[in-house]
């Protein structure tokens, strides 16, 4: 099964998104969560999952080390090199960088946690190689959350996943930014998946009417949910129950799509 990508802009619920698909597949499949935002700390919370005791780059020694294995490329290099035997496959993973919770993954690629440490261009570089040198399964699942924004576009993460999904809250800077992920997901030989989120009566229309129009199409969308907001305010994981049939329809649109 594919490794999916998930991006949209800043608040858009791409994390919360992820993490009621995860937890729905991991109903019959493993799944493998890759937390691929320097910043957002929440996401093994809202699956239920303790974080891991290490990033993937404190495992590899931390950014000071990686920087050094970066800079000892030769004409036989290749981004494999940097990772560890350990880091080629989900069942592999070390258990100080792992969280697990019956079929369900986590690990996290690195974040920024303090000031004048640098830029995160090292854990966009562990990231592109730790993606793209996987090794799953058939019946695996990789859904790897991003830093809001195409940064990671830049970055070259896009060329080891197989699909993306965007995804747009109701306000114009969501739409603009998706025909802007449509663009580069294009040009990267990617499938775009869409999903709305936070929609009500009011606003689906209209987004589906502005984004269709530039030929963009629907994949599912989430309703707006008192729910989501009353556990992600008291720190609790997401419950799958109420969205099954708007993430089966993501699900189908995934799965449709397959090359």
């Amino acid at each position: 099964m594919p490794k999916i990508l998930f991006c949209g802009k800043g608040g858009s619920g791409k994390s919360t998104l992820l993490a009621l698909l995860a937890l729905y597949l991991s109903e019959a499949h493993d799944v493998l969560v890759v937390d691929a935002d320097e910043s957002n700390p929440g996401l093994a919370r809202m699956m239920g999952l303790d974080a891991p005791r290490q990033t993937l780059m404190e495992n590899l020694g931390g950014k000071t080390a990686f920087r050094r294995s970066m800079g000892k490329k030769t004409a036989a290099f290749e981004e494999k090199d940097l990772l560890g035997d350990a880091l080629r496959s989900p069942e592999s993973l070390p258990a100080s960088a792992s969280s697990r919770k019956r079929r369900l993954t986590l690990v996290s690629v690195g974040k920024v946690e303090h000031t004048h440490e640098g830029c995160a261009c090292p854990m966009g570089v562990l990231a592109r190689a730790f993606i793209g040198n996987l090794s799953i399964q058939p019946g695996q699942w990789v859904l790897i959350d991003t830093e809001a924004g195409v940064e990671h576009f830049g970055r070259g993460v896009l060329e080891g996943v197989d699909a993306v999904v965007a995804i747009a809250d109701p306000s114009y800077d969501a739409i603009m930014l998706i025909a802007k992920i449509k663009a580069m997901a294009d040009e990267g030989g990617k499938r775009l998946c869409v999903a709305l989120n936070k929609t009500d009566g009011d606003t689906e229309p209209l987004m589906r009417t502005r984004l269709e129009g530039q030929g963009i199409r629907i994949a599912a969308t989430i309703p707006q949910s008192r729910d989501i907001t009353a556990v992600n305010l008291r720190a609790l994981p997401l419950d799958v129950d109420p969205f099954r049939e708007n993430l089966r329809a993501l699900l189908d649109a995934l799965e449709a799509n397959k090359q």
